[in-house]
C-alpha cells in the first residue's frame, strides 16, 4: 500500500482504570498519514484549525478515547466519531478516514 500522506501520528491509549480513573499508556506511531483541516482560510496556520480530516492505513486505533500527537498539528487531539475503514475494488482494506478535534478532556 502506498503511503497516504507523510505526517507521523503517535498514539497514547487511555483506558479506565481502578475506580475509574482513566490512564494513559504510550499506543504506537503510525507513519504514513495524512491530516488536514476540515475547511481552510487563506494565512491561517495548520495547527490553528478546531477540526482536520484523518486519512490513515488500515489498522488504525479507532477508539475516541484515545489521545493523538500529530507532526505539523500539535498534541491532545482526538477522533470524533466513528472511522470509516474504505476497502479497494478487491475487497482489501485501503485506508481509515474520519475526523479529529482539539482533546478537551483533562490532561
Amino acid at each position: 500500500m502506498n503511503e497516504l500522506g507523510n505526517q507521523t501520528i503517535r498514539v497514547t491509549v487511555r483506558e479506565r482504570g481502578k475506580r475509574g480513573v482513566m490512564t494513559e499508556r504510550p499506543g504506537g506511531e503510525y507513519p504514513g498519514c495524512s491530516v488536514q483541516p476540515e475547511s481552510s482560510t487563506e494565512g491561517v496556520p495548520l495547527e490553528r484549525h478546531d477540526r482536520w480530516v484523518l486519512y490513515a492505513p488500515p489498522g488504525f486505533p479507532k477508539s475516541t478515547e484515545n489521545v493523538l500527537d500529530v507532526d505539523g498539528i500539535g498534541p491532545r487531539l482526538h477522533v470524533d466519531g466513528e472511522l470509516q475503514t474504505w476497502f479497494d475494488d478487491d475487497g482489501v482494506p485501503d485506508h481509515v478516514w474520519g475526523y479529529l478535534e482539539r482533546w478537551e478532556g483533562n490532561v
